[in-house]
């Protein structure tokens, strides 16, 4: 009777578990709210997804040039990759009457209760029994939540990622079992899932090529005609299905700039990240170092493919050929040039996800044959011991995420101060109290620099922001022209920021800060760093509040859209740049250039060079007085 109870309950529980835990760390009241989930990364992507849903409305295309962001630039084509499939999400809501910070939230949601569910189907797709199954559910979501990299990426926006590097795996096991069984619904589930993962995040390809190639490479011989057709059919629906934003991607690659800035691990990360040691705050986040369970995955998962070796398991070659591209990727991708450019050390989770399926099949076998063999004496001595000494530091990772299970004399003491100078940190970032990795509400002093910038903004110039994420949160929540965004954009135009050209302010010349001041039309500068240098001079900018989140600053410098002055009201809009009363003529626009920009009425958009600037502006010939730029 409680075996035939256990068969529904184990699996209910693990997805019960996994959705509390979804509803503590990502609450209903902040889901549900007015606001989109923000902070960080978040604040990037909301801006993404709510460009491309406005794009929509007026265009039917999900890009756009956007002059409110890095003095204009081509939204939706490139540095959203990651991010498509939301938009599409948010989009398809929007028909339905659904505001897109609604959709987004949801899409959250959706991303974190499907995970135990995923993870589930995709271990008995690879042959693993139930009980298996239900253990890689649990430790999937102990990596989820209690690892540094799983809760990290989740925490700060990273959720594309997040959940793309756990849901792989149900493509793969579909394939696995297609394979096997040669039925043809399976491919058709491979097209579908392969299609929404590229579309959710295009580093999916990375993960799956290894080992679908080599089942594929070993199953050639026995495959007929039609089952070949089939797998070019996926092929080419799977490139169909993302040929909307493919394309658009493709067509904008000259602007996409180097983005090797972080996640640049080195074999010697792999001892920190085993000592749970921070080396080196760009590569594993600036939070304490928790692996426990990732490490129990790969230990596990090193044992179970010896085991699948003596038994000579079909699943090895592509499970172990996969697990080792992924760990060299994820530890030792910093010393590539070209590997970098994908933040390499990020493959360390779909590597963990991985190894958490090996990993539960060789629990689930050992488990069984302690059972059968009841060790006694000194195995079952170093068996318990092994335990008293791995639950400890399981139990610790737990309770950094959630303080709340500190004893209860512990919760109200300081964290260790940080060391983030290149020596080891026994923690992360030197909070003052417990650090909750729960999503809140947007406190009201941050609300407090976005209504000072409303009030103030009178359309005469653009914003310098000096922290990206307050930039991004800027861009959505006003509609003011802002000159920075995500400090990693990848894009040409990012160089339009000043703290993107000069990160390290002393690096400035003189007479730099008024030039750029002057090139990109600054008429406002806030400030969350501090930064002497620049906010010393007096002679260029002007004080006129001083917020918690920031110091806003009016600059001294008279500089206006239009390049030389002149006279003309410039009123800007997603693709559209309206311009009224102008000198007419031969003149040039503030705003970066682009391609599919036209002039109306019968003048002519050209690339107009400007000392400064990688794009160019816009230049504009035999222009009458009042015109407008479009992106048609």
């Amino acid at each position: 009777m409680m075996r035939r109870l256990a068969v529904p309950l184990f699996p209910a529980a693990a997805v019960a578990l996994h959705a509390g835990l979804t509803l503590y760390f990502v609450p209903p009241a902040v889901v549900l709210g007015g606001d989109p989930i923000a902070g960080l990364d978040f604040d990037a992507h909301y801006q993404q997804t709510l460009r491309a849903v406005e794009a929509h409305r007026a265009s039917g295309r999900t890009w756009s040039y956007d002059p409110h962001l890095l003095a204009g630039h081509p939204a939706g084509t490139v540095f959203d990759a990651d991010n498509k499939l939301v938009e599409m999400f948010a989009v398809a809501l929007d028909g339905l009457g659904v505001p897109p910070h609604r959709s987004f939230n949801l899409f959250v949601w959706l991303l974190h209760f499907l995970a135990p569910l995923v993870v589930f189907a995709s271990a008995r797709l690879f042959g693993l029994s139930g009980s298996a199954a239900v253990v890689a559910t649990f430790l999937t979501s102990a990596i989820w939540f209690f690892d540094v990299t799983g809760r990290w990426c989740a925490f700060v926006g990273m959720f594309s990622w997040a959940s793309a590097s756990c849901f792989w795996l149900l493509p793969l096991g579909l394939f696995h079992r297609w394979i096997s069984g040669r039925r043809p619904l399976l491919l058709l589930g491979v097209l579908v899932s392969l299609s929404l993962l590229h579309t959710l995040h295009p580093y999916v390809f990375f993960l799956l090529a290894p080992p679908m190639g080599i089942m594929w490479w070993r199953a050639r011989r026995s495959l007929g005609p039609a089952e070949l057709v089939g797998l070019a059919g996926v092929a080419v629906g799977v490139v169909a299905a993302n040929w909307w934003w493919l394309s658009v991607a493709a067509a904008h690659r000259h602007y996409v700039i180097d983005s090797a800035l972080f996640m640049d691990a080195t074999p010697a990360h792999l001892l920190y990240d085993y000592l749970g040691l921070i080396k080196e705050p760009e590569v594993s986040g600036v939070i304490a170092v928790r692996t426990g369970f990732r490490f129990l995955a790969f230990g596990a998962a090193a044992l179970g493919l010896l085991a699948w070796r003596r038994s000579r398991d079909e699943r090895l070659l592509p499970i172990a050929v996969t697990l080792g591209l992924l760990f060299l990727a994820a530890y030792g991708g910093g010393w590539a040039a070209w590997l970098r450019q994908v933040q390499p050390y990020r493959f360390v989770l779909p590597a963990a996800y991985l190894a958490a399926l090996v990993a539960a099949d060789w629990l689930v076998g050992a488990a069984r044959s302690l059972r059968a063999e009841r060790p006694r004496g000194g195995v079952a001595g170093v068996l318990i011991l092994l335990a008293f000494l791995l639950v400890p530091r399981l139990a610790r990772d737990v309770i950094y995420f959630i303080p709340a299970l500190a004893p209860r004399s512990e919760r109200a003491l300081p964290a260790p101060p940080p060391d983030v100078s290149g020596g080891p940190a026994f923690g992360g970032l030197g909070w003052r109290e417990p650090f909750e990795f729960r999503h809140k509400p947007i406190p009201p002093h941050e609300r407090l620099v976005a209504d000072t910038v409303r009030a103030l903004d009178d359309g005469s110039g653009r914003w310098l922001v000096e922290w990206w994420g307050l930039g991004e949160r800027l861009a959505w929540t006003t509609g003011a022209q802002i000159v920075f965004g995500f400090r990693a954009i990848n894009l040409v135009h990012a160089y339009s920021s000043l703290f993107h050209w000069w990160p390290d302010e002393s690096a400035l010349e003189p007479g730099e800060l008024e030039a750029y001041l002057e090139r990109y039309n600054v008429r406002w500068v806030v400030m969350s760093n501090r930064m002497p240098s620049i906010e010393g001079r007096t002679d260029l900018l002007e004080p006129i509040a001083n917020l918690f989140s920031g110091r806003i600053y009016r600059t001294k410098v008279e500089s206006g859209w239009i390049v030389g002055g002149g006279p003309g009201e410039v009123r800007a809009a997603l693709d559209r740049i309206t311009v009224r009363g102008s000198a007419g003529g031969s003149l040039v626009l503030r705003y970066h250039y682009h391609e599919s920009l036209v002039c109306r009425p019968g003048c002519r958009v050209y690339r107009a060079p400007v000392e400064g600037s990688r794009v160019g502006f816009i230049g504009v010939e035999n222009a009458p007085s009042d015109f407008e730029i479009v992106n048609p």
